[in-house]
């Protein structure tokens, strides 16, 4: 068998993978830039301002994966829609992304009178500090309004995401990330007459971005005559309540799913870093790293989940095994790759956060818990492919969020708490059980794979 044939020719079989994949990497790469721009550059003043940016992330994490989570549940259901290539496939396309829009912009609200109102008691749940819970506090209260172009923009990109077309998305998020670095810059250190407003000014240039980002996505898409613009009042008239239940149920399993896990991560973090300041810096630190690290793998995950959603939208059911195969190992292969990068990059990006010529504890707890990170990608470009990217695709929500709930606060919660509370374990050992976690989650949904039950047209069932 040729070189050709035998490397070069099978990577033509991923060229709609990769397609899909890149821009919504760098989307969400760039999503997960503006909380590492706000830590790197607070990172210059102090670490308690680290610690509270870092903390106040996790909290604004929980929420916009809850949005992020509705948007992916409409968006599978459009992608089995647009895999219908048929007129009554683009208007069922059409109104699951005005549900999913609806859902969304109702869910911001909700959200923006706990941030808004109470955001002293939701820092409380992982500090004891004075100065970082009030510090968070106004970081959190500020970035409140920026939640409904969060939802506004994270609706309408699944729904483009659907259709093949994500780089229109990822386009304007590049302005939105330019103006973010801009404003940050103006409003944290203070220039041009502004005065020096510190965590507060990450938060006023997080919003102003945002504004500006949403209103950019709006005037392209209508300035393209885009079916994703035209949303009008007989539109909401025409909805019927069986389809809102279908679109609602799937996409709300969806985002229950996407908190659970991220309120895991915050329960997970606090557990370890609640009575050690130190190592709540270190885990600041680390989690921007780790979500620019992991931009690429959901890219491949959300670029698979939009090709076995159209195959099974399409009934091309005979094509889901050796799809699926293909994108687990490419994934796989991506993820022991980016692991490698991230290691051997590990001094050059602690030394952007830290700046004392003596390293100091928190610093080297940091370095002692990065390795760990770097590997668990691994295990986490699988476990996510499977997740996201097939059985979730294929209409399989519901299992996907018991195989989340068991991992997660059934196994790592309760294993974190009794080893860190009243066994005393060291930190670096406790940050591996995620690694544990993670292959419990692959090897439960490979035997969901196997059984052959996790395919589910939900397309078919719109009116």
């Amino acid at each position: 068998m040729s070189l050709y044939a035998r490397f070069i020719a099978p990577l033509s079989s991923y060229k709609s993978l990769i397609a899909l994949a890149l821009p919504v990497a760098l989307q969400t790469a760039i999503f997960s830039s503006k909380s590492t721009v706000d830590t790197l550059m607070l990172g210059s003043l102090s670490e308690l301002d680290i610690a509270a940016i870092g903390l106040a992330a996790k909290a604004q994490m929980i929420i916009t994966f809850f949005i992020i989570g509705l948007s992916i549940g409409g968006g599978q259901i459009a992608a089995q829609c647009f895999g219908m290539k048929s007129e009554d496939g683009q208007r069922k396309l059409h109104t699951t992304v005005f549900i999913t829009l609806l859902l969304s912009v109702s869910t911001a609200l909700l959200f923006f009178i706990v941030l808004f109102f109470f955001p002293g008691q939701l820092m409380s749940l992982g500090s004891q500090s004075t100065d970082i819970i009030g510090k968070g506090s106004d970081y959190l209260q500020t970035i409140a309004i920026s939640l409904f172009c969060f939802a506004y923009a994270s609706s309408i990109a699944s729904g483009l995401r659907a259709m093949h077309q994500p780089g229109i998305a990822t386009k304007i998020s590049l302005i939105g990330v330019a103006l973010n670095l801009v404003f940050n810059w103006i409003l944290i250190f203070g220039h041009f007459g502004f005065p020096a407003m510190g965590i507060k000014g990450a938060a006023l240039g997080t919003v102003f971005s945002a504004v500006i980002e949403c209103v950019a996505l709006y005037l392209y898409l209508r300035a393209k005559t885009h079916p994703l613009t035209h949303f009008r009042l007989h539109h909401f008239n025409a909805l019927r309540r069986q389809d809102v239940i279908l679109v609602a149920r799937l996409s709300a399993t969806a985002a229950l799913n996407s908190v659970v896990w991220a309120a895991g991560l915050f329960a997970f973090h606090a557990i370890l870093g609640y009575s050690d300041p130190n190592l709540l810096v270190a885990l600041s630190v680390l989690a921007p790293l780790e979500a620019l690290a992991m931009s690429l793998l959901i890219g491949l995950a959300t670029a698979g989940s939009i090709i076995v959603g159209n195959l099974v939208g399409a009934n091309e059911h005979e094509k889901l095994p050796l799809a699926v195969r293909r994108h687990v190992i490419f994934s796989g292969v991506i993820g022991i790759v980016t692991a490698v990068i991230l290691s051997l990059l590990e001094a050059p990006l602690l030394s952007l956060f830290f700046h004392s010529d003596l390293p100091s504890e928190a610093e080297y707890l940091t370095s002692s818990l990065f390795d760990i990170m770097a590997a668990s990608l691994v295990i986490k470009s699988i476990s996510m492919m499977l997740i996201v990217g097939v059985l979730r695709a294929g209409g399989d929500a519901n299992f996907c969020l018991v195989t989340d709930v068991l991992a997660q606060w059934v196994f790592l919660l309760p294993c974190a708490f009794w080893l860190t509370h009243v066994l005393g374990f060291p930190p670096v050992y406790l940050f591996g059980l995620i690694i544990v976690e993670e292959t419990l989650k692959a090897l439960v949904c490979y035997w969901r794979l196997n059984s052959g039950k996790w395919v589910k047209n939900l397309a078919s069932s719109l009116s």
